[in-house]
């Protein structure tokens, strides 16, 4: 048995009572409007980021089914990290409690309201608090079955000793489509973001399940300067490398899947970056 058949036998999966559960909240949803998207957790403990090496993670929560052990590694990846990009985060009072960890400011962008209330969203926690309005985008295309919608979120953290910011682009994108409409996601996405001239993000879960998938989202955003970053020794069979991360402007080092987090049904992808040096 290779490695990558040994990830996916080992990869945490959703039991039928979660997935039913899921389904039946998201048979009826309510949208959120653009002014009420937006919610704010915790109290950050840095002014800035740095320059060099902010540890940044990516990771899929799967809407905290694991309980309490996905509450630890929750707290554990929050711990070693600056910049920590989820997707899938539902806010229930327990949910909205651990993400207000002292020291990050965690903030959310609902992609819409569950029929039992809870919002369900992006989320972007950092030691640093956001230095513009964060700002939500609605994907142009919804779910094909029960049409929810998911959502991009932006935020900029200020940089130490530098004018410039930085801007952090958090995405789950639409789940199934074809290649042209995932074109036509990611040019709607770059339509509407905010004029920036420094260095960018832009992480989540691209829902990429082939390499062709990949490589026509990353024709889009090469034209705004947005790279691929390869993963090497990537351990994710190639249908369930679903999270990507793209960069402008930055060096990345030591970018990695982690496949000790076991609590969601996707496995965090790490990646240190710094300020890319110009001259």
């Amino acid at each position: 048995m290779n490695k990558r058949t040994l990830i996916s036998k080992q990869r945490p999966k959703r039991s039928y009572r979660t997935v039913i559960e899921s389904l039946r909240q998201v048979w009826s949803i309510e949208r959120v409007p653009d002014h009420e998207s937006i919610w704010r957790l915790g109290q950050p403990a840095l002014a800035a980021l740095p320059t060099q090496n902010v540890r940044i993670a990516i990771w899929n929560l799967c809407k905290g089914s694991g309980g309490i052990l996905f509450e630890h590694d929750y707290r554990m990846l929050c711990y070693s990290s600056d910049i920590v990009i989820t997707q899938e985060a539902l806010l229930s009072k327990h949910a909205q409690s651990m993400f207000a960890a002292s020291g990050f400011e965690s903030v959310h962008a609902a992609s819409y309201k569950r029929r039992d209330g809870l919002r369900d969203g992006v989320m972007t926690v950092a030691r640093v608090q956001t230095c513009v309005e964060p700002q939500r985008i609605i994907c142009k295309y919804p779910e094909p079955i029960f049409k929810t919608p998911k959502a991009a979120l932006i935020k900029k953290y200020p940089l130490i000793g530098t004018d410039q910011s930085l801007m952090v682009i958090n995405i789950h994108a639409t789940l199934v489509r074809l290649k042209a409409v995932a074109i036509e996601e990611m040019e709607h996405l770059l339509a509407r973001l905010p004029e920036h001239y420094g260095p960018i993000i832009l992480a989540g879960d691209f829902n990429t399940f082939t390499p062709g998938y990949l490589k026509a989202i990353a024709g889009v955003l090469r034209r705004i300067g947005l790279e691929y970053v390869p993963i090497p020794n990537d351990p994710r069979p190639v249908t369930q490398a679903l999270d990507q991360l793209f960069c402008r402007g930055l060096e990345v080092s030591n970018v990695r899947v982690d496949t000790s987090f076991r609590n969601s049904d996707h496995f965090p992808i790490l990646a240190d970056v710094r300020l890319r040096q110009v001259g």
